[in-house]
């Protein structure tokens, strides 16, 4: 079976996320990246027209709304209801998420977590 992908990568946004005292009450620097597997419907424009495909601002508006949603404390919470969110989207048929996180270690340049789920058949 063929498989069509769309991806957003890097999309850098402050968020409340933490478990620890100094994390609460501020927001941190993240980076998400998600990757769908969408409906062969969603690639073959006859028209060249934006309402033939799926349109990116979609994802990256899920993506926000998610983060904006207010404080999560762990990392794997965010990516989860990244995906689900994501997921609930009718012509996805897969997700993948990586979120990125950068102040949780001066010797580390990032921690993160990445989750990748399918819709059931």
């Amino acid at each position: 079976m063929d498989t069509q992908s769309i991806f957003i990568r890097g999309l850098r946004i402050d968020a409340q996320i933490g478990v620890h005292a100094h994390e609460k009450n501020r927001t941190q620097p993240l980076k998400l990246d998600a990757e769908l597997q969408i409906a062969d419907t969603r690639f073959h424009p006859s028209r060249d027209k934006l309402d033939e495909v799926f349109d990116y601002q979609t994802i990256r508006a899920a993506m926000i709304e998610v983060v904006r949603d207010g404080h999560i404390n762990l990392l794997e919470t965010l990516a989860d209801r990244v995906v689900e969110r994501l997921l609930a989207m009718a012509e996805v048929r897969a997700v993948r998420v990586r979120v990125h996180k950068y102040t949780a270690f001066d010797d580390v340049e990032e921690v993160g977590v990445e989750i990748h789920r399918r819709k059931p058949e």
